[in-house]
Formats: C-alpha cells, sequence, structure tokens
C-alpha cells in the first residue's frame, strides 16, 4: 500500500484526482487532502506519507516554496501542473515526476508506477534545487541536467556533454570528464536536449555540435569530436550536419 498526501487549492483537481486514483490505483491509500501549502506542511509533517500530489501554482505559496520549508525531503514528489512545454523541460532536465492537468487515468497510472519501480530513493532536495535553478535560466537556456546513476543520481554540465549513443534500452553519456549509462532511450534525450545544440546524426548517435572538431567527407561521413571518438553520419543526416557546422 502507498500512503499518499494531495495538495492542491482546488477542490475539484483534488476531487478529481482523488476518483483517479480510487479507480485506477487502488493500492494508492488517501491519508488526507489539503488546500493550501501552508496545510500541506503540517500534514506532511504529522502522517509523512509515501508520496505527494503536488500543485505548483497555489495562490498563497506555490509547491515550490511548501518544499522549501522541509529541511529534508523525504518523500516522492509528483507535481500536478498547467506549465507549458516549454517550461516542462525543467521537470524533465531535473528527472523529477509531473502531471499535466487536467490529469488523465493513463498518465497517472504510469507515474505511480515510475513512482514503484524506482530502485534508489533519489536526493529529493538536489532535484528540487536543480529544477528552481532550471526554472530561472529556461529562457536563457537549461545548464544541467540530472541523470540516474547506479548510487542515486548524477548531475551533467550540459555543455559538457560531447555525445550519447544508444545501446540497446540504454543510454551511453560520454562526457569530457567520463562516461555515464542510464535506463532511458537516445529518443527521449535527443528531445530533450535538441534546443541545446544537440544533433541525431545517426539512429545510435547523438552529438552536441560545440564539440565537433572536423566533419570527414563520405557517402554519410563522420565526425571526429573533442574527446577524439569518430562518430557515423547517416546519408539522411548528412546535409543537415553539414548545414549546421556551416553557421559556426
Amino acid at each position: 500500500m502507498i500512503n499518499c498526501i494531495l495538495v492542491d487549492d482546488e477542490k475539484s483537481a483534488r476531487d478529481s484526482l482523488s476518483f483517479l486514483l480510487q479507480e485506477n490505483c487502488p493500492h494508492v491509500k488517501i491519508l488526507a487532502q489539503c488546500k493550501s501549502a501552508a496545510e500541506g506542511i503540517t500534514t506532511i509533517k504529522q502522517l509523512k506519507p509515501d508520496l505527494v500530489f503536488l500543485d505548483v501554482e497555489m495562490p498563497n505559496g506555490t509547491g515550490f516554496e511548501m518544499l522549501q520549508q522541509f529541511s529534508e525531503i523525504n518523500f516522492e514528489v509528483i507535481f500536478a501542473t498547467g506549465f507549458d512545454k516549454y517550461a516542462l523541460k525543467a521537470f524533465k532536465f531535473s528527472a523529477l515526476d509531473y502531471l499535466m492537468k487536467p490529469v488523465v487515468a493513463d498518465e497517472l497510472v504510469n507515474a505511480v508506477s515510475r513512482f514503484e519501480n524506482k530502485k534508489n530513493k533519489t536526493d529529493s532536495n538536489i532535484q528540487l534545487n536543480l529544477l528552481l535553478s532550471n526554472l530561472k535560466n529556461i529562457k536563457t537556456g537549461i545548464h544541467k541536467i540530472a541523470v540516474p546513476a547506479a548510487d542515486g543520481l548524477s548531475l551533467l554540465d550540459v555543455k559538457e556533454i560531447v555525445h550519447l549513443e544508444a545501446d540497446g534500452n540504454y543510454t551511453v553519456f560520454f562526457t569530457i570528464n567520463g562516461k555515464h549509462t542510464v535506463s532511458k532511450s537516445l529518443g527521449e534525450y535527443e528531445e530533450l536536449l535538441s534546443e541545446n545544440n544537440f544533433l541525431r546524426v545517426h539512429q545510435s548517435h547523438l552529438i552536441n555540435l560545440d564539440h565537433v572538431k572536423k566533419y570527414i567527407r563520405g557517402e554519410g561521413g563522420y565526425v571526429v569530436m573533442d574527446d577524439g571518438t569518430s562518430v557515423n553520419v547517416s546519408v539522411r543526416k548528412k546535409s543537415e550536419v553539414l548545414e549546421r557546422l556551416s553557421h559556426f
């Protein structure tokens, strides 16, 4: 049984989420429903839930401000938000889970499943601080990304990522300081990093164009990265690679 608390200033949103949980996640027990950040703080400290469904924007204190009142966050958080797609990248970069409002059943079930499948309870304080930093920098570009690690969480500087390589259902990050293997597909990171000058040059390769040392011509050709790695370019991506590199 998962014990949870709902924190949202809108009664209709709380009622809807409560109904969806009862219908689709019967193993999730709702201990309490809170209509403000202040009430949420008190209730969480009293009831000590496993999981908190937290509204981001509330009139008398945001969900972020509520979490900052805890010296240690020893519960998991799934945010409920109406943020636009651009701002949602901050959540993805921070490896924090969220649900778009209005919440739909399938997405709720998937979020609860991800919570259950977490092998390591990563440091929520670190993730929250990274999220807040990323939200502040959303217009100028996100600088750090959180990726799962065997012992918790690694925070990588986006500018130091040289290239990424698909390895089955995993993705290997090659940075200037080493490599990290993550149990997520390359496609997820392609979408996430596309606005940070990363380009998918091959089915198995995503490169940081800022770290390209040279391009070697051929049928598709290949690029040599700053770390000395040669990365093949697919024929269909050749013209786009040349066009993007010509602007440097």
